[in-house]
């Protein structure tokens, strides 16, 4: 079991608990309720959205706000976040989320990705992030992507896949909008290896 506490920002400093054990998550989301954790049970949890969201002001951007989603198999989904202003305590914000993030993947998500990778050995079609997984190829948006000729482009918040033949024969997801994009990318990344 590991916790962590959570300051959301400037004008919600109340410390927060998140607790992510071996069988569930446990999260402090709510002021106005004498029980405010949120539990969500291992084998409910059916994928994740995560990123960072850039706050502007008048001009330039002033802070970011930490988001991650966990979504249930009922499809609702959890939101854990915190914000930070000009920079103050960054790398402290910014390590906690990545800690946060291992952790996830640790505990829960690598085995989710696993039954992904075996689904595809097994040749069993199935759908993610809005992409069909076919056994020799992807299809989206009425086009399709022979895994022969799939290749992936990584950039912090996005990633591309796209024909190494035809570059306009392309996807863009983000880690934050697009749900399970970031499971799908670990299972091409791991399938065209």
């Amino acid at each position: 079991m590991k916790e962590f506490t959570i300051v959301r920002g400037l004008f919600d400093n109340r410390k927060r608990q998140l607790i992510i054990d071996d069988n569930f998550i446990k999260f402090d989301h709510n002021d106005h309720r004498k029980n405010s954790f949120i539990t969500i049970n291992k084998e409910n949890i059916a994928g994740i959205r995560y990123g960072i969201h850039f706050i502007k002001g008048y001009k330039f951007y002033i802070g970011r706000e930490y988001q991650i989603f966990i979504r249930n198999k009922d499809n609702t989904e959890t939101k854990i976040y915190f914000k930070l202003f000009y920079k103050r305590k960054l790398s402290e914000k910014h390590q906690l989320f990545v800690d946060i993030i291992n952790h996830l993947w640790e505990k829960y998500f690598n085995e989710i990705l696993n039954s992904y990778i075996q689904k595809l050995k097994n040749k069993e079609s199935f759908e993610l992030a809005g992409i069909t997984i076919l056994n020799d190829r992807i299809q989206f948006n009425k086009k399709e992507i022979l895994f022969d000729d799939l290749a992936i482009k990584k950039y912090h918040h996005y990633f591309m896949i796209y024909s190494k033949q035809d570059n306009y024969n392309n996807k863009l997801l983000y880690h934050l909008k697009d749900k399970d994009a970031i499971i799908l990318q670990n299972l091409l990344t791991n399938s065209i290896q």
